[in-house]
């Protein structure tokens, strides 16, 4: 029986052509999302591809009790580990001489949790409000390897225990309940907290069980002898197929995944694998065909590889072409199919025993991967690879009023505030600050105001939380209520204390807009109110503003001046970043740091918008032109003499403020405006 069951496992040339299809759709999606919104799909296919294989190898030797925890993970280590470390490691070598420290050392904190086998949790944690955008991130494509080797450690000792200790019918129960309970949990993430959702093993397990389970009941089926009609593997290849390529076209980016949409994925790949399996099919004909099985063979080199050549390609390149893609797809071809014939292959079928095997595919590399990746980020990324001037305007870039406010005085007498004292700290506080995350950047504007004119400030708010009164951020139909609570404990506060000023500053284009600057992370953020929560554009600019004119009438109505901010604009990159590259290493990079005013309008036209008309009805308020500020003629400045504005695509440096506010104060005529009111 054992050898029987043995024998059932044979190589399906038409799985790696599925593999060719899988790595296609996502190395054209991670090119140019719009030409094919839904390519990220394949992924989803090589994780039922993967539940179906490995469970196929080592499910009938589990039944005959002939399975081997030592020689599984032996060869799971054999195939998937020299290959990472050589892209790892050529990964490393070009971040090294390429990337700006505080990139580099972002890369050496992604290294240590892939070589750890946890780099999805790791992307999962970034991927948040502040999140860093993709392209410095060469080994992001490596959450979907964690999440397999993860399955390969809990998978096959839940069969053994299975197959121990439940019966065939208790283990087909618990299985499908596992399956359902798994894909509800997907979806609950998915919409609850889409980080969490789209990295995380628990939200993805549901897919590689469907491989799996698939394998399973292929095997009973050859066991009882049950067959199907050649119409019945037709039918389920061109449908499963057909889905596949539909899905690829109809999801996209702001789709809810994984969930129930991966679900359908899950099934249209397990129909794809279940047509195959009588090798009389056109669909499984086609996928046989020579051409695409070697790519499909090639796929694992194929998406260790494309990755990174896109992230450093892209690093020194804003502008990403058909013809960029060309050249991308060639070096990764050329990579692949060289590692592929020199490492992949010699050391997967390298003759060594296991114990080596442990220690020098596994245990020394890994060890000495998180040592190095360790060794760069307590180093700050080795700053003094740069030039002088690089590294002046990254040290100038990189530095944040978060770091400046510890050396401040604080006074704990204005909670909810921040304790830390802006501006001149040897006057007693009657200024306030009150905004998001673009409040929090122009604390060191407010500083130089402050030390300038002989008042203090304290800032209040929340990254993410516009300061608008009875306007709420909405999810899923509800208001998010942290962000309420803490713009009402705010304005109780202000109207108890009567400042003489408070400024006001957010990233309204965000909210208006509902999306945040390209390439960057995050989900959508939409506003609402109590007369409607629909999550929409149209809503989220209605209820932007009308809560910004009640911010704006509390404090007209309490005598207090409010000092409004204009947002500064957002870039599709870091500038700072772009003026370093440019400064170290000027024969990479082809394009200007600057921002055009057409790409700042059409992202915050309706925005400045809201604040003109906003100054027009409210004559007591005080505008801060920012766009002004930054824009002349046709472009946004990255930096204004020799300071580097930005210290991410869209927050100023502390410098940066400061240099704004010196500028402001030596053009604007409202200064005397401040000067009286403090008077």
């Amino acid at each position: 029986m054992s050898s029987k069951r043995m024998s059932l496992i044979k190589y399906r040339p038409d799985i790696d052509g599925l593999r060719a299809i899988a790595v296609i759709l996502v190395i054209i999606f991670h090119m140019n999302g719009s030409w094919i919104p839904g390519g990220f799909i394949g992924v989803d296919v090589f994780f039922v591809i993967s539940g179906y294989i490995i469970t196929s190898a080592i499910y009938p030797q589990i039944l005959a009790k002939q399975f081997s925890f030592n020689e599984f993970y032996v060869k799971r280590i054999k195939r998937i580990l020299p290959l990472f470390y050589v892209v790892s490691l050529s990964s490393l070598f070009f971040s090294y001489f390429l990337y700006t420290p505080n990139d580099f050392s972002s890369f050496a904190d992604s290294w240590r949790y892939a070589s750890s086998f946890i780099a999805n949790i790791y992307f999962e944690r970034l991927s948040g409000y502040f999140a860093p955008t993709s392209e410095t991130l060469p080994l992001l494509h490596t959450w979907s390897l964690s999440i397999e080797e993860q399955f390969y450690f809990v998978w096959p000792l839940a069969l053994l225990v299975a197959s121990k200790y439940l019966s065939k019918k208790v283990f087909a129960v618990l299985m499908v309940f596992t399956l359902f309970s798994l894909l509800g949990y997907s979806e609950f993430l998915s919409l609850t907290q889409p980080g969490a959702g789209y990295y995380l093993i628990q939200s993805r397990g549901f897919e590689l069980l469907i491989g799996a389970l698939l394998s399973i009941l292929f095997f009973y089926k050859r066991e009882k002898g049950i067959s199907f009609s050649k119409h019945i593997y037709q039918l389920s290849g061109i449908i499963g197929f057909t889905s596949l390529f539909t899905l690829a076209f109809f999801l996209d980016k702001n789709s809810v995944f994984p969930g129930v949409n991966a679900l359908w994925v899950a099934v249209a790949s397990a129909m794809i694998i279940f047509s195959g399996e009588s090798r009389t099919t056109l669909l499984s004909s086609f996928l046989s065909q020579k051409p695409i099985v070697l790519v499909g063979r090639l796929s694992y080199s194929l998406y260790l590889w494309h990755w990174p050549v896109l992230a450093f390609y892209r690093y020194y390149n804003d502008a990403f072409t058909a013809r960029d893609a060309l050249i991308c797809g060639l070096i990764t071809v050329v990579l692949s199919v060289a590692s592929w014939k020199l490492i992949e292959n010699p050391l997967r079928h390298f003759d060594l025993k296991k114990r080596w095997v442990y220690l020098f595919y596994f245990i020394l590399p890994v060890t000495l991967s998180i040592f190095a990746a360790k060794n760069i980020a307590s180093n700050d990324g080795y700053p003094e690879r740069f030039t002088d001037e690089a590294l002046r305007l990254y040290q100038t870039s990189s530095y944040t009023y978060d770091e400046e406010k510890l050396d401040q005085p604080q006074t704990e007498d204005f909670f909810p505030f921040e304790p830390y004292i802006i501006g001149d700290v040897e006057k007693p506080v009657s200024t306030f600050i009150w905004g998001d995350s673009h409040g929090g950047h122009f604390r060191s504007f407010v500083d130089e105001l402050g030390n300038e004119f002989g008042f203090s400030s304290l800032f209040g708010g929340l990254g993410g939380c516009p300061p608008l009164l009875g306007s709420d951020l909405v999810k899923h139909g509800e208001p998010e209520a942290p962000c309420s609570t803490r713009n009402n404990e705010l304005a109780e506060l202000i109207v108890k204390t009567k400042p003489s000023m408070v400024f006001i500053a957010g990233r309204w284009a965000m909210y208006t807009e509902t999306t945040r600057a390209v390439g960057e992370k995050g989900s959508r953020v939409f506003l609402g109110d109590t007369s409607d929560y629909t999550e929409s554009i149209e809503n989220s600019r209605r209820a932007l503003k009308m809560g910004l004119e009640r911010s704006i009438e509390l404090l007209v109505s309490n005598g207090i001046i409010p000092v409004l901010f204009e947002q500064a604009p957002s870039y599709s990159f870091k500038p700072s970043n772009c003026l370093i590259k440019s400064e170290n290493i000027p024969w990479l990079t082809s394009d200007n740091c600057d921002l055009k005013v057409k790409d700042m309008e059409l992202r915050q036209k309706y925005s400045n918008q809201v604040i003109k008309d906003i100054v027009k009805k409210y004559p007591e308020v005080i505008l801060i032109p920012v766009v002004e500020l930054l824009c002349e003629k046709d472009i946004c400045k990255s930096q204004l003499g020799t300071v580097p504005i930005y210290s991410d695509n869209n927050h100023l440096s502390s410098q940066g403020a400061r240099a704004l506010a010196r500028k402001w104060l030596i053009n604007n005529g409202k200064v005397n405006k401040i000067e009286e009111i403090l008077k």
